[in-house]
């Protein structure tokens, strides 16, 4: 009966407290900061749903750079998803905020391509295989993104 209690009692402290510790999120998050430094320069948005938004911050807290990955179960995006991908672009970066085009770009090697349009103020590149569109990233000129130590 004694073993019992002491194998109870060991369970409970190997597994419920770990778990209890993490309840207060704020708190970790917090205490990671502090013991870490800021958090990560990049964040994850939902768009529109099965659209996924990658931003990366600079050092003064601007946004230097947003990634609008191919998502889904194939990361193959359909025409469908390829519209609204062009709409998000447009809703987050409007032609008033791009300036005027400098000039357009394109490259391809092999089954690989690129495309970028150069404006005033950004570039959007789209990256392409085999034809279909894999990504879209827009790149803020005035802004440097934060630089990510390699581990």
């Amino acid at each position: 009966m004694n073993v019992k209690l002491n194998f109870t009692l060991i369970a409970f402290v190997g597994l419920a407290l770990p778990a209890l510790a993490q309840i207060d999120g704020a708190q970790f998050a917090a205490n990671l900061r502090t013991r870490y430094g800021p958090p990560l320069p990049r964040e994850t948005f939902t768009v529109r749903p099965g659209i996924e938004m990658i931003v990366d911050y600079a050092t003064n807290g601007h946004v230097c750079k947003i990634q609008l990955p191919p998502t889904g179960p194939s990361r193959n995006p359909s025409v469908a998803n390829k519209q609204a991908i062009d709409e998000a672009t447009v809703e987050l970066v409007p032609m008033s905020l791009r300036g005027k085009e400098v000039r357009r770009l394109k490259e391809a090697m092999g089954a690989i391509s690129l495309s970028m349009i150069e404006y005033e103020n950004v570039t959007i590149a789209e990256a392409f295989q085999a034809g279909r569109r894999t990504g879209v990233t827009v790149s803020f000129k005035d802004e440097a993104c934060r630089v990510q130590p390699i581990q």
